[in-house]
Formats: C-alpha cells, structure tokens, sequence
C-alpha cells in the first residue's frame, strides 16, 4: 500500500506535457519541407516539449527519449551528457539523416566509422559531439547522442595538449 502511496505522489510532480520516468515520448511529425526524407527534422517541437532545450542538434521526426539512458546537464547551446533516442527508421538512413543534417546545425564533421555500430564525430564551438547509430533488435534505431567540451582542461590549469611544451 505504501509504495502505491508514493509512486502516486511522486507521479504528480511530473510537469504537465513531460512523460514520467521510464515512459517514452513522441517529437511529432515531420515537417512539409523536409517530407518524405527519413528521420526528416521536425520544424516545430512545440509537439514535444522535451526536445525545446535541444536547439543545437537534429532530431529526427518521431524520435522517442530513452529515459533510463538519458544523462543532461545544462540547455540550449550549452548542455553537455548523453541524449539517448530511439528511432523508428533503420539505421542507413538515420546515418543519412546525421551527415545531411549536422552541417545545417553549424557542427563540423571530423570523423565517422560506418559499421554495425556507427559513430560520427563532429565540432562545433568549443564542444564535441558524437553520434553513435546501431540498429534495434525489434527494428529501428538506437542513437546515443553525447556531447562533451572539446578541451576541457584548457585554460583550466590543466594537462598540456599534444604537442604543447612547457618550459
């Protein structure tokens, strides 16, 4: 009786439009623009209000968030930690997805390894983000979007880089 007492509680302090903990959420459907190409991106994500602090990275139409995956700190253009999506479309075409559009979201590509389990690695700024795709047993896609600072110890009194000398 206890644990239905609070799993009750806790359920409502979940804010309204956000799925609680565990539970998937939907993006919407793509935009007219971009129909008819996969995992194309969602121009309003009024439809799902996870994705609003996610401004900087693609997100492909009718992605769900992986709750029991999903590690953020920060928001807009400064959240570093792992966005873990699933993905109804097969992996080809979401790697498709991510070099057609990463560019358009300002990021450089710097690497990518195509495989059974992809990885895509891009700047932008002072952050790195890397894409890992691999496809789903029950169809789809998993991706594992981690964004970290490029140099974290820079200017920070850190670790000399490579190829830095200090006298």
């Amino acid at each position: 009786m206890a644990v239905i007492v609070t799993t009750l509680a806790l359920s409502a302090c979940v804010p309204q439009g956000f799925a609680s903990f565990g539970q998937s959420t939907k993006t919407g459907a793509p935009s007219d623009k971009d129909a008819g190409q996969p995992g194309a991106q969602t121009q309003d994500r009024s439809n799902g209000p996870q994705f609003a602090e996610f401004r900087d990275v693609p997100i492909p139409a009718n992605a769900e968030i992986d709750f029991d995956n999903l590690l953020v700190l920060g928001a807009e253009d400064g959240w570093i930690g792992r966005l873990a999506l699933t993905s109804g479309y097969k992996m080809p075409d979401m790697y498709a997805f991510y070099e057609r559009e990463m560019p358009r979201f300002g990021w450089i590509k710097i690497t990518s390894v195509r495989s059974a389990i992809s990885t895509m690695t891009y700047s932008r700024g002072e952050r790195i983000a890397t894409v890992t795709l691999h496809s789903r047993t029950i169809g789809g896609t998993a991706i594992d979007f981690t964004v970290a600072p490029a140099n974290p110890l820079a200017n920070r009194g850190g670790l000399p880089t490579i190829g830095s000398a200090k006298n």
